[in-house]
């Protein structure tokens, strides 16, 4: 008799070969875990991963890093019951020239946004100034007006402090915006 051709006994190795990889592979698993329950597992640190509740996961840890992409296509931080969704974080800075205030009134002026691209209409926008920015003006407003673009309302409150000056001087802002 021929084991090699024997239908049967392929049948059986192919069954206990396939039984002790699935073993195998289980065991590697569990390993990895501290404890597994039908809705939590408890990580070898103390971490937790739980899905008490449908369409929730919940993860403990004093750091947590996804490495991905977390969400095709929006992202809810919190646990507030009315939450805002957030499809896009994006930063940059933008730089202007020379812009031109009346003291103890306001202008706006427009920025493009580095990098090319990061902004869009609607986008909420938040900026910061720098140290380039003359004293004597406050930005008091800002959003986005188009792709790479940002308005920003600038108030000359110079004549308070000192002399009036009329002309804030080019300089860059930082800026974050949420989609």
């Amino acid at each position: 008799m021929n084991l090699v051709n024997n239908d049967r006994m392929t049948k059986i190795i192919s069954v206990f070969l396939t039984v002790i990889f699935g073993v195998l592979l289980i065991s590697i698993t569990v390993d990895a875990t501290t404890s597994l329950s039908g809705t939590t597992i408890t990580l070898e640190n103390g971490e937790t991963i739980a899905n008490g509740t449908d369409g929730t996961i919940t993860m403990t840890a004093d750091v947590m890093k996804l490495v991905g992409t977390a969400s095709t296509s929006a992202l809810i931080v919190g646990d507030e019951p009315a939450a805002p969704t957030i499809n896009g974080l994006v930063h940059g800075y933008c730089s202007f020239g020379n812009v031109t205030v009346t003291a103890s009134s306001t202008a706006y002026f427009t920025c493009t946004a580095t990098p090319a691209g990061s902004l869009v209409e609607l986008d909420r926008v938040f900026v910061q100034a720098t140290g380039t920015l003359d004293t004597g003006f406050v930005f008091e407003a800002a959003s986005t007006t188009g792709v790479s673009s940002i308005q920003i309302r600038v108030r000359n409150v110079s004549g308070e402090l000192a002399a009036p000056d009329t002309t804030m001087g080019a300089a860059s802002i930082n800026f974050w915006a949420v989609r």
